[in-house]
């Protein structure tokens, strides 16, 4: 899933507003919801002293994903951190001192690549964190000039919902072994399952 900004988007507010109305009231209704949730960036020292809870929060996410191949080791974020620097950023969702939530973003030159995030299911249904990060990191792309923001290949109607828009993939998967290789057509088909989904347009 991809989302193109739009040039003339140079605020949140400009975002807002090219919502249709329905949209513009899901927008209202998510952030209302986020009342009582403090969002804040934390430094390499701070993803250090909450390692083991961003650690626990992504494991969650990872675990009832639909496909998943494998699982970051326990000190990726901090890791990541040290070596990527202000092109890594980790945003944290405090409710009562208690990270609830986190959503990773890495800058990408003019392209804002989402990474990684995690959430505790309580919080996330009481307060739609899920929904108002990904509004999060889109208005993130906007006020930083990106002019697209990738968003992965999960959780496709909710993020079209947003404005992004499914941009087709193509693969290409070789083997040496020729009686193998014949089976590979099928085998390519399996390694992502089929999703039945409705996109939504939800600008003007």
């Amino acid at each position: 899933m991809i989302f193109s900004l739009e040039e003339n988007w140079k605020t949140k507010a400009d975002y807002f507003t090219a919502f249709n109305k329905k949209y513009r009231d899901q927008y209202k209704r998510a952030h209302k919801k986020l009342e009582g949730i403090e969002t804040k960036e934390l430094s390499l020292n701070e993803i250090l002293l909450h390692e083991e809870r961003i650690y626990e929060l992504y494991h969650y996410v990872a675990l009832n994903a639909p496909f998943n191949t494998f699982f970051l080791s326990k000190n990726h974020f901090s890791t990541f951190k040290k070596q990527c620097g202000d092109r890594f950023k980790l945003f944290g969702y405090f409710k009562n001192e208690l990270l609830v939530g986190f959503h990773t973003v890495l800058l990408n030159e003019d392209v804002l690549e989402t990474y990684f995030l995690g959430y505790d299911e309580e919080y996330q249904k009481e307060h739609m964190l899920y929904l108002n990060m990904l509004y999060n990191m889109t208005e993130f792309g906007i006020e930083h000039n990106f002019k697209k923001i990738i968003f992965g290949r999960t959780a496709l109607e909710i993020k079209s919902s947003i404005g992004a828009k499914p941009v087709l993939m193509t693969g290409f998967i070789f083997h040496t072994n020729k009686l193998i290789n014949l089976l590979m057509p099928k085998i390519f088909k399996r390694l992502e399952p089929e999703v039945n989904w409705q996109q939504r347009h939800p600008f003007k």
